[in-house]
């Protein structure tokens, strides 16, 4: 009978270390898929995050580039309002352009003697509204991105002062 009661109890403590495994396993990968999903979760955030923020960014830090006396103006161009950054290269004029075409911010950089043609930009990112305004010193952009979200970049022109 003891050697049948040993077996068992051998029998008993296998099963037991088995259950203990798989049990082990269970967690780990149950705690890995966690771990993905949350991971998953924190890049879609942050990226749906920057994205909300590239056209703002964008436009502050072009119109800050190129703050200079008489170098920013809003014009309309062949029907098209846009914001006119203007600088001087080797003696010679430019202008950049920053504008809304075909749902998209577009830039064009070219010679000031070039004419305007919105299709010659090259497209930032997705809008579907780019509205610059001046008054005094003070430049306000409202815009709004592909997804519908509204912003306004309001900038204190330094050269206005």
């Amino acid at each position: 009978m003891s050697g049948k009661r040993k077996t068992i109890n051998h029998s008993m403590q296998g099963v037991f270390v088995f259950v203990l495994l798989g049990l082990f396993a269970v967690m780990s990968t149950l705690m890995v898929l966690l771990g993905a999903q949350m991971y998953r979760n924190t890049v879609d955030h942050a990226t749906r995050n920057n994205e909300d923020r590239v056209m703002a960014a964008y436009v502050r830090s072009m119109i800050r580039a190129e703050d200079a006396d008489r170098a920013v103006s809003v014009e309309t161009q062949n029907g098209v309002t846009t914001l006119a950054l203007r600088e001087e290269l080797d003696g010679e004029a430019y202008v950049t352009w920053l504008y809304c075409h075909e749902g998209q911010l577009y830039e064009q950089f070219t010679s000031e003697d070039e004419d305007f043609e919105p299709e010659d930009g090259t497209a930032i990112c997705p809008a579907t509204r780019f509205e610059p305004s001046l008054s005094g010193g003070l430049l306000t952009v409202d815009m709004t991105d592909g997804k519908g979200e509204q912003s306004t970049v309001k900038v204190a022109l330094r050269c206005a002062r």
